[in-house]
């Protein structure tokens, strides 16, 4: 089987609509309460967004980390309570499977702002890869083993501003939310991959 997808044919698939519970964390007490609860799980989705910069030379450091277990999203606001221990221990937990996609920059780059060992990551596409897939990416591995599709329109908008809109919550919620999904239907289709 050819697991390949046109850049034509995306439009042509559903959006995904995420109807889950959405916490956005911009205090340190809030990042202590829910790290307790996102620590009880064994798998949780995971992605970064940055502000993006439009000049050579300029980067910015991650402003948003996103957590997700079963149908929450923890959407951490790093750049207003900064990359605390109790995430650091979440990333770093042998404990739980973080799930996401093309991680290794997101990694490097929180490991900019604080040194850490990040622990049991899957990187859904080196898994893509192994398995044949020709396409990767979250928009065309959410089409091919979801059959829908994920909107980018928020990717470059400003992740650092002061309040994040309705738009920005949802995009960002999703991106981490669909990786578990993801995993499952891997786990189902190349069960030998996970033995």
């Amino acid at each position: 089987m050819d697991y390949y997808i046109n850049k034509e044919d995306v439009s042509k698939y559903p959006l995904i609509v995420f109807d889950g519970v959405i916490h956005l964390i911009d205090t340190k007490k809030d990042v202590v309460k829910y790290c307790k609860v996102i620590s009880k799980s064994d798998v949780i989705g995971f992605d970064t967004e940055t502000k993006p910069a439009f000049q050579k030379g300029v980067s910015y450091n991650i402003s948003l980390l996103q957590l997700s277990v079963h149908n929450s999203v923890f959407l951490f606001r790093i750049d207003k309570v900064g990359f605390m221990q109790e995430i650091v221990d979440l990333l770093s937990s042998p404990n739980i499977k973080k799930v996401g996609i093309d991680i290794k920059n997101d990694i490097s780059a929180l490991q900019k702002i604080k040194l850490f060992e990040p622990c049991n990551f899957i990187d859904l596409n080196s898994l893509a890869l192994q398995c044949g897939f020709k396409s990767i990416g979250a928009v065309k591995l959410s089409i091919m083993l979801l059959g829908s599709r994920i909107s980018k329109k928020q990717r470059l908008s400003d992740w650092s501003s002061n309040e994040l809109t309705e738009a920005q919550k949802k995009y960002a919620a999703i991106d981490a939310w669909i990786c578990p999904k993801i995993l499952d239907v891997f786990q189902k289709k190349f069960p030998s991959y996970f033995e």
